[in-house]
């Protein structure tokens, strides 16, 4: 009985000496970037400004092409936002908030040129292409 008595207290006396911190370590961040803040937002990138026109607030991805019209000046898209408004676009309107202007506008659809900085902070430019009818299952 002694003998298990003494066992116990071993026991117990090296799960506290596991238990008890070693010494007062504290983590100093100071130099270091913030994992968790985000990239975009270290970058400059901020919420989009409200003072900027309805075409440029609303991201491409988002706006639907409901109509191509042929006039005088050529080609005319018009489309809407998901408020349900309705925008006529030319070449050279801007649109999206990554400042994309329409390129092209043809009888299929529109074609955006977006300059962008990805999240290495590398300017990019990349070409959208909204089409009057989408093929069946894709966006």
């Amino acid at each position: 009985m002694a003998a298990l008595a003494i066992e116990e207290n071993a026991q117990s006396g090296m799960l506290n000496s596991l238990l008890e911190p070693a010494g007062a370590h504290s983590y100093d961040p100071s130099g270091r970037r913030d994992p968790f803040a985000p990239v975009l937002q270290q970058l400059g990138l901020g919420p989009i400004d409200p003072t900027l026109p309805p075409l440029q607030r609303v991201g491409l991805t988002e706006m639907n092409l409901i109509a191509v019209v042929w006039g005088a000046y050529g080609y005319t898209a018009m489309v809407q936002t998901p408020d349900g408004n309705g925008y006529t676009v030319r070449r050279g309107t801007r649109i999206g908030p990554n400042n994309g202007v329409v390129s092209a506008v043809t009888e299929k659809g529109i074609v955006v040129q977006e300059r962008f900085t990805d999240v290495y902070g590398s300017k990019q430019e990349r070409e959208y292409v909204k089409l009057l009818h989408p093929k069946e299952g894709a966006e």
